[in-house]
């Protein structure tokens, strides 16, 4: 008998087997593993969320804004609110003793009473205050009104302290310089429009007029001439009330100091 045909062990024939079903398996993993990597890539369902797309590097940054409280008008471009005193970014209105001043700060007034809500808001870029420790911030009521545009289109203001004069940019400067009607002097003093020459002058209001409201301190109308009454004005008295509180609230005067609910006494 030939030596091929010798019949293999039993040990020889279970080697076999086991060599024969490794490479099966061997094979079968092989085919799985080369047609995962030809299927084809999954389709996506139109309509079906995709991922956010990466915003580019300069997108414009919306400013940080917080909500604080109105104190009181300090002048036409500052005010006190309950985070400290705020100077309007982008704005410059007359100074105390310039024309235009008790306009600019009434203007305020006319918008704001103390503790009313407001958005104070620092844009990217800009200093958090200004050499004399005031906060530098846009100012926004909780009506939407923005404070240092309304009285650039009031004729109350200049837009100033901005790129234009070598201080840092905010995002409302080109919209400030657009919308502002006053002027500067020689002197670099902001004159309103109601102080322009030839600008008409405003008329004395009557009795019957909110006449308090040319007035912007108990102070200055105890020196009136024209016969308004000088106080005190009580703010329980349905005929005062309206006095009371312009002269306590609407000047940043505090009229009523000692808080007995009569004010310019």
């Amino acid at each position: 008998m030939a030596t091929n045909d010798v019949p293999l062990t039993m040990e020889e024939n279970e080697r076999m087997t086991v060599a024969g079903t490794l490479r099966t398996a061997t094979i079968s993993v092989l085919l799985i593993v080369g047609l995962a990597g030809c299927a084809p890539e999954p389709a996506v369902a139109e309509g079906a969320p995709q991922s956010p797309a990466i915003e580019p590097a300069d997108s414009p940054q919306l400013p940080p804004a917080a909500a604080t409280t109105f104190v009181s008008v300090i002048d036409g471009d500052t005010i006190e609110t309950s985070e400290g005193t705020v100077r309007i970014i982008g704005i410059d209105t007359p100074e105390r003793g310039q024309c235009g001043y008790d306009e600019a700060a009434m203007q305020i007034g006319y918008q704001l009473s103390s503790g009313d809500s407001l958005t104070l808001a620092l844009p990217p870029g800009q200093n958090d205050t200004d050499r004399h420790g005031r906060l530098l911030r846009y100012v926004t009521t909780n009506a939407g009104i923005d404070l240092g545009m309304m009285q650039l289109e009031s004729g109350y203001a200049l837009a100033r302290y901005d790129s234009w004069d070598g201080y840092p940019a905010h995002p409302n400067e080109e919209a400030y310089r657009s919308a502002q009607l006053a002027s500067l002097d020689a002197a670099g003093a902001v004159i309103t429009t109601s102080c322009q020459s030839g600008a008409p002058q405003p008329v004395a209001p009557t009795a019957g007029d909110r006449w308090w409201e040319q007035f912007s301190s108990c102070t200055k109308l105890k020196k009136n001439t024209a016969g308004f009454p000088v106080g005190p004005f009580n703010r329980d008295d349905p005929a005062q009330a309206e006095a009371y509180e312009w002269f306590a609230y609407g000047t940043g005067n505090n009229g009523d100091g000692d808080g007995d609910g009569l004010a310019c006494e």
